[in-house]
């Protein structure tokens, strides 16, 4: 029995780097200047308020991608990996149905492009590789299982993200009339995909059972509600908020947030070493 850990092999870990530059950018684009989507973003979004909530998103999973470049095993990572394809898939889909909204060929366009295009195929062959290390060589069982209680939580709020999520792609119609917010179909999908990460990430932790290999997904989870709404107050006056789906979009964002709280209440350094 291995009580090290499967290593994360170089590919993944360059990868991870190449994901974190874009990520950069993103934040730089969409997460500071919102307003400017005209020019430094792959497609116009209106109003600026549903950009800088995109921003939001890109900026909460910032650390999703530079904890895991600094992790030395794979079974602390692993539980971000399939649901970060899942969400460029996503991502990618919206690409292609919505293809004339996009900005092609500018910069802009081209880095969003590679930035969905390239990551489903590479995070699956490299989930699919460290799986096969890490069952040739299995690792001690976890000692450290979610409480019941949070475990349940995880999956309920998980599993309804997710659904949610789906139906939103597929029917962008049941949201737009009922968001604080003028949506367009596009805005409502590529927003869909950030739902169904988050919804993923949670069953994928609970799936994982230990708090110690989720922990370093925690910070996305924490920070959504504080950074949505610190994106929706620079814009507030284009918020209406006496939208009951907002309140309860952030109601189920701060249930999220505690999941990621009590997660992550515990030692860090061994999900880096």
């Amino acid at each position: 029995m291995n009580r090290q850990g499967t290593p994360i092999a170089w590919p993944l870990r360059a990868w991870l780097a190449v994901e974190v530059l874009f990520g950069v950018a993103a934040v730089l684009a969409i997460g500071l200047a919102p307003y400017d989507t005209q020019n430094n973003f792959a497609w116009p979004i209106q109003p600026v308020v549903m950009a800088a909530v995109l921003g939001a998103f890109y900026i909460t999973s910032a650390p999703l991608f530079l904890l895991p470049f600094f992790a030395k095993r794979w079974e602390m990572i692993r539980v971000m990996i399939l649901p970060t394809a899942v969400f460029s898939t996503i991502q990618l889909l919206a690409t292609f149905i919505h293809w004339d909204k996009f900005a092609v060929g500018t910069f802009p366009f081209y880095v969003w492009f590679a930035s969905y295009l390239l990551p489903p195929p590479i995070f699956v062959a490299a989930y699919w590789w460290h799986q096969r290390q890490a069952a040739a060589h299995p690792v001690a069982p976890a000692d450290d299982p979610i409480p019941p209680s949070l475990h349940r939580l995880l999956r309920l709020g998980g599993s309804g993200l997710s659904l949610f999520a789906a139906l939103v792609f597929l029917v962008p119609a049941l949201l737009i009339p009922v968001f604080p917010w003028q949506l367009t179909p596009l805005t409502a999908r590529s927003l869909s995909g950030w739902l169904m990460a988050v919804g993923l990430l949670m069953l994928a932790i609970s799936r994982e059972n230990s708090r110690l290999r989720g922990r370093l997904a925690t910070p996305m989870l924490i920070l959504i509600l504080p950074m949505l709404l610190l994106q929706m107050g620079r814009y507030a006056d284009q918020v209406n908020w006496g939208s009951p789906a907002l309140w309860l979009s952030l109601l189920l964002f701060a249930v999220v947030g505690y999941c990621g709280l009590m997660l992550a209440n515990g030692r860090w350094r061994p999900a880096l070493s």
